[in-house]
């Protein structure tokens, strides 16, 4: 009689703890998800932050690869986790009009993507690092001498064109390499870095070439006014003029 009750709370024991643990279980599923859905909603929300805190200058890539890195990973993380409803993912998309996970989620991807980021970094796999690529570095270093030249003591607005030239030389040299290697696009980091550096060598550079060729373009149209001229007289004067003929009365 002892044996059989011995048996029987072991039995009930037995079943209390697999409720006990299967309960659990479907708990630990469920809050998974919930928490899978709030780690990729945090992360959406960082990286727009990030996006528009670097969004002039443009730093997005540079600054903002670990948020969107985190962006990714929470998506794959939903896409791959189940609970005893099934796939995470699928318990937030293709609900409803909004697609509010899915429309946030296209965004920041979008905007990576237009911005031509990944071309900023090295790729293992096929899977984006926040490791600079060798271009990205090149490019860098490059900046880096240019504006190391204009902030030298002894270069000032008048000097800095004649001083700077050759690293700006060689910048702009990479940077039409890269373009033409690229042709599906540049990083916008880059883009943007360049686009404000020509600006900037045009307008304070440019000027000083300008005032120096002004004088030679003046003199040769008027050189080429008084060609024009000398043959036009030149044509006028040797131009026989017809007899004039008397008729008879």
């Amino acid at each position: 009689m002892v044996i059989v009750m011995m048996k029987l709370l072991l039995i009930c024991f037995i079943i209390v703890v697999s409720v006990c643990f299967t309960s659990t279980e479907v708990n630990e599923a469920k809050v998974n998800c919930t928490e899978l859905n709030n780690n990729l909603a945090n992360a959406i929300a960082s990286f727009s932050k990030c996006a528009i805190t670097y969004s002039r200058p443009i730093k997005l890539c540079e600054q903002c690869v670990n948020e969107y890195i985190d962006v990714s990973n929470g998506y794959q993380n939903m896409s791959a986790s189940k609970d005893e409803d099934g796939v995470c993912l699928d318990g937030y998309i293709h609900l409803d009009n909004l697609e509010i996970l899915e429309t946030l989620y296209g965004n920041a991807n979008e905007l990576w993507n237009r911005a031509n980021c990944d071309k900023c970094f090295q790729m293992d796999n096929g899977t984006l690092t926040n490791v600079s690529s060798v271009e990205t570095t090149t490019f860098n270093v490059l900046f880096t001498n240019l504006t190391d030249c204009i902030k030298q003591p002894d270069v000032n607005a008048t000097t800095v064109c004649q001083n700077c030239a050759k690293q700006y030389n060689e910048l702009n040299k990479f940077y039409i390499a890269i373009s033409y290697e690229n042709r599906g696009g540049v990083c916008m980091d880059v883009v943007d870095v360049m686009n404000g550096t020509r600006g900037y060598w045009s307008s304070n550079c440019c000027k000083f070439r300008h005032r120096n060729e002004l004088g030679f373009i003046i003199s040769t149209v008027f050189i080429s006014l008084l060609t024009i001229l000398f043959y036009i007289l030149t044509k006028v004067c040797s131009q026989k003029r017809a007899p004039v003929i008397l008729k008879r009365k």
